[in-house]
């Protein structure tokens, strides 16, 4: 079924240091690019930069959208060294803008922008603020929807209701007297999709890769296309949402073909009907033991963001220069040992082949706890008794911090 959505949100550069890739993007870029692929005729409303309009008009031109993109003061860059970090936005005040007229469509797709969003009319929207902590509601700006869905992660759903869980935020956000439909979305625990009437949990689909710069952008756009156009029921359009966002993250491509559509459809519809008795599920109060050198300040930095974005997922880290420090070696062993005992899985950062990580590994192996390692310039001839007994092992830090998520929450 083909169909026509309307989009509005950000044109941005995207550069990410380790795997290396530029892209011109932003939210909206990718969302149009989703949504043609999946079927719709897309018109894609947003602001480009001076030096950047030009890689946007030939964009959509070879993509084959609409693209009504004013001109913004500006060209703005998200520059991250790895997927999970956070960015560094160039300029750092990006200024707003004071948009002219209103978007009017009947199906809509909106997200929240840097320079200020227009106002919006539709019929039937979908609404995905963005901005985190700083999320803004739909009709802050005067727009307006007469049957609104919200996309919103933990984070966004806490700044817009004040509530700290997904059921609480959801209530909220439902009470609102056009909205139908909540999504919020809680890591690697999966989604909760809420109406007036039903509650259902979603789960992710754990990849062989990931790249999460996007990842929320396509999740958006694939429920958009399901709820907007398929006319499908909420639930089963985030199971879609879900599957798309993991063959986006596994391949990094934000373009599917008709075969990859009709195989994440029926893989969706499979995992809905198997997870249909289950409900929320909670993080593990045990934690991720988080091993590996941090005695240069490369080391350090690893395992600081390793350990950051785990934490920010829910789980609880036990990090050994965090837990324990340094001291005498009786002392810091035996601490480490008791920590690797209560703990669930081990996430390795390996490079170096650091001999107390690799004692950890193996310490771990020998009491079957499940081993996630992470080597981004590690030789395979190193690797062999880690494959051999069973380790996962990555050469990608992102993918080796999902990994350790999924194997916590039994996806894995």
């Amino acid at each position: 079924m083909t169909g026509r959505i309307s989009v509005v949100g950000g044109a941005y550069g995207e550069a990410c240091s380790f795997p290396r890739r530029t892209l011109y993007r932003g939210s909206g870029g990718r969302a149009a690019a989703v949504l043609h692929s999946l079927g719709s005729e897309v018109a894609w409303h947003t602001l480009t930069g001076p030096e950047l309009q030009p890689e946007f008009a030939a964009i959509a031109k070879h993509i084959g959208y609409e693209l009504h993109a004013g001109l913004a003061e500006v060209d703005v860059w998200f520059n991250y060294r790895f997927p999970l970090g956070r960015p560094d936005i160039w300029p750092s005040e990006v200024p707003r803008h004071a948009h002219a007229g209103t978007v009017t469509a009947d199906n809509l797709l909106v997200f929240g922008m840097l320079e200020g969003r227009p106002k919006t009319v539709a019929k039937r929207a979908v609404y995905d603020p963005q901005d985190g902590s700083s999320a803004r509601a739909y009709g802050d700006n005067g727009s307006t929807a007469q049957e609104l869905a919200m996309v919103v992660s933990l984070s966004e759903g806490k700044a817009l209701t004040g509530q700290g869980d997904a059921e609480a935020i959801a209530l909220v956000l439902l009470s609102e007297p056009t909205t139908s439909v909540v999504i919020v979305k809680c890591g690697p625990q999966g989604a909760l999709v809420r109406t007036c009437s039903s509650a259902e949990w979603i789960r992710p689909f754990p990849t062989e890769r990931v790249y999460k710069i996007g990842s929320g952008d396509v999740f958006s756009a694939a429920f958009a296309q399901a709820w907007l156009v398929w006319k499908q029921a909420p639930g089963e359009a985030a199971w879609f949402a879900s599957r798309a966002t993991a063959e986006y993250v596994n391949g990094g491509q934000d373009r599917f073909t008709i075969e990859q559509m009709g195989d994440m459809q029926a893989q969706a519809r499979f995992a809905q009907m198997k997870a249909r008795q289950s409900g929320a599920r909670t993080v593990p109060d045990k934690p991720i033991y988080l091993a590996g050198p941090f005695f240069t300040a490369a080391q350090q930095w690893a395992i600081d963001e390793a350990r950051a974005a785990l934490q920010d997922m829910g789980f609880t880290v036990f990090s050994p220069i965090h837990e324990v420090g340094e001291g005498l070696p009786e002392d810091v062993a035996r601490k480490d040992l008791e920590g690797l005992d209560r703990s669930l899985v081990v996430l390795a950062l390996i490079d170096g082949l650091d001999a107390g990580t690799l004692f950890e590994i193996g310490y771990a192996v020998a009491r079957g706890i499940p081993v996630v390692a992470v080597g981004e310039s590690v030789a395979e001839g190193d690797l062999t008794m880690l494959l051999g007994t069973g380790c996962h092992v990555t050469d990608d830090l992102t993918t080796g911090i999902y990994a350790a998520c999924w194997k916590m929450m039994g996806d894995a």
